[in-house]
Parts: C-alpha cells; structure tokens; sequence
C-alpha cells in the first residue's frame, strides 16, 4: 500500500507542478488588460515562473534526501500555493511578476520530486509508473489550457484559484508520501562530478524542452496563424499534439520497462527532426498534419530521458533532469520567437529540424561506457 500511496502523490504532483503556464496560457490577453500591460509583456509573466527552477529543482532534489522529501515537497506545494492563489487579488503588473517568481521557488521541483518517488519504488514498478507519471504531464498539458478558458470566461483571475489546490495538497501530499514503505538507495558513492551518461541525458533534455516550448508550443500557432488558420483550429492543433503525445508515451511502455532507451530516443529525435523539417520544406496543406503528428517526439523522448535516470543512484540526478527542462522552457520561447520575428516561420522551422537532427546523429553514435559508473542506465544499449 505505502508504494500504491507514493505513485498517487507522485501524479497529484505532477499535475499541479505543470500548471504554472499552461493553465494561464488562454488568459493571457485578458491579465495583460487587468494589469495595464501590452499583451507582449506577459511573455515575462510566463517566464518568471519557470526561471526560478533552474536553480530549485536541483536544491530540492539534493534536500530531499537530507532533510527528508515529505518536508521539502509540503514546503514547495505550499509556496506554489499561496504564491499562485495570491494572483486573485492582484491588479498590479510587478507584484503579479514578483508573485510568479515566488511561484516558481516552489513549483520549479514539484515535477522532480514526483520522479524521485517514483523512483525510490521497487524496479517492478517503477518503469511503469515512470511512464504513466510523464503521461500525466501531456495529459496536463492538454487539460489545463481547457479549464484555464473555462474558468477564463467567469474572471481573468479565475483560473488562478486552481492553485489553491497546491495548499490542499500540502496537507495530504507529503503524508502519502511519508507512508512509503521502501527506504531510499543510499550506498552510492558521492562525487560532485556528473557522469557522462547522465550529462548526455541533461543535454538532451535541455534541447527537447527548447523544440516544445519554442518550436511546438509557442511557433506552431503563430506559424499557422500566418498562414491563415482560425483560433478554433490553433487550439485543437495544440490539444491534438498533447493528446498525441500522451498516447506514444502509454503505447511505448514495453519498450521502455525492457530498457531500450536508444531505441527510442534514435527513433524519437528521428521523428521529430523530419517533422520540423518537412514542415517547413513541404507544402502548405501538409502543416497542420506535421505540426500535430510532432507530439509522437515527445511522447517519445521525454519519459524515456527521465526513465533513464529515475534509477540512477536512486533517482540523485532527477532534481538536475528538471533543472535542465526549465532551462530549456525558458530559452526556447526567446530563441525560437527572435528567429521567427528576424527569419520568418520556414526558416525556423528548418532551423529546429537540424538541432533536432544533430541530437539524433549523437543519439546514433553515442555507446555506453562500461566503466559507467550509474549501472541502472542503459542509454547505449
């Protein structure tokens, strides 16, 4: 029952750790009128809460084990909390920056240590439990935008008293997660250097969460709003990705519990450097298909990264793996709106698809050490 209680936290985690943009996403004009901003300022609004987690995810996942996680996670959901439910009453542009930032303090390790209580389960479940957790991230992703519009419709603050869940959770969260039943993996010799295998897996995750968050989520509505698709079809192009994205990463459990990472990560990265490719060299119809079909690449790749390392010294590195994803949340919208304003959509596109594929030609080249010294990953296999 106590591994039954943690994977039950580990998801209610999740889904709240994920909602910090997409759940504002559809409101973002209407904030941008109550505060007295033009609607580009609100880019920043999203930004502050991701870059706080580039450096708090990695100091939650090395808390953790120190101090405990049952009180570093009801620390971080109640800062995520307070810090999001405050915007109901806010109509100040700054204080409602300061408020994102002090969000994301708190939400920047909530997905990290969701994984890391995955992790510290038994290696029968904790595979597929890794997989379903990732599919509760494009489950979110999917969702959240949905029930931000439908509350949207009440108030442009309405969707922030989602986070007053946050404070539920602190109450009930950490509990499930104290009545786990195996200890953690503790006999593993420290260093403070990071393994080459595991530095791959951080690299890679850092250049996946530039292609969604720059290519995917923020350049496929403008590419196909410049081609003339309505705001209807925009919506579901990006609901399509997510809902798609979900479903690779269920159907290729298999896959992953028997360990071919490589496979599909080469195949991964494979799909999705043809589609950012073929999306900007093919032709025009083809577009919306393409830019749907790129939600196979990260169902694909992103529960296979963060499978890699969920047994890994007893999941030490997950903390640096979400560290790594914010920093990629964060350059991806700037990178891949600058070239987009300075190159236009087809060129960008293109651009996306060689990164995609360099990662790819490292993917293919790439052999495990077998001096490695974290035996759990089996990335060169």
């Amino acid at each position: 029952m106590g591994h039954k209680n943690a994977v039950v936290a580990a998801y209610a985690t999740t889904a709240l750790g994920v909602s910090g943009v997409s759940l504002l996403a559809p409101v973002l004009p209407e904030l941008a009128a109550r505060y007295g901003v033009d609607v580009e300022a609100m880019a920043l609004f999203q930004t502050a809460v991701m870059v706080p987690g580039i450096l708090t995810a990695a100091l939650a996942g090395a808390l953790a084990p120190r101090v405990g996680l049952a009180p570093v996670l009801r620390s971080a959901l109640l800062i995520y909390g307070f810090g999001g439910i405050s915007l109901l009453v806010v109509d100040s542009y700054p204080l409602a920056l300061l408020l994102r930032l002090v969000q994301g303090v708190g939400g920047g390790g909530l997905v990290a240590m969701s994984f890391l209580l995955i992790a510290r389960a038994g290696p029968g479940q904790r595979l597929a439990a890794t997989g379903r957790n990732a599919a509760v991230i494009s489950t979110m992703m999917l969702l959240q935008p949905l029930l931000g519009s439908s509350l949207g419709a009440i108030s442009p603050v309405a969707p922030c008293a989602f986070y007053g869940l946050a404070i539920v959770a602190a109450m009930v969260v950490p509990g499930l997660a104290s009545a786990q039943t195996a200890p953690p993996v503790q006999h593993y010799r420290r260093s403070t250097r990071i393994p080459g295998q595991v530095m791959w897996v951080l690299i890679m995750t850092v250049v996946l969460n530039i292609l969604l968050f720059g290519w995917l989520l923020l350049l496929t509505p403008l590419v196909l709003d410049a081609a003339g698709v309505g705001i209807s079809a925009r919506g579901w192009t990006l609901a399509l990705q997510s809902g798609l994205a979900t479903v690779v990463t269920l159907a290729v459990a298999r896959w992953r519990e028997a360990g071919r990472f490589r496979l599909l990560l080469i195949s991964g990265w494979a799909i999705g450097a043809s589609i950012l490719l073929g999306s900007s060299l093919g032709p025009s119809e083809l577009t919306i298909p393409l830019l749907i079909a790129a939600g196979t690449f990260y169902g694909a790749v992103n529960p296979t990264l963060v499978s890699s390392l969920s047994g890994a010294e007893g999941g030490r590195w997950l903390g640096w793996w979400q560290s790594s994803a914010r920093l990629g949340q964060v350059i991806g919208p700037v990178l891949a709106g600058t070239l987009y304003a300075d190159i236009g959509g087809g060129p960008t596109l293109a651009i996306g698809g060689v990164l995609a594929a360099l990662v790819l030609a490292v993917a293919i080249l790439y052999r495990r050490p077998h001096h490695a010294s974290t035996r759990p990953m089996t990335l060169g296999n």
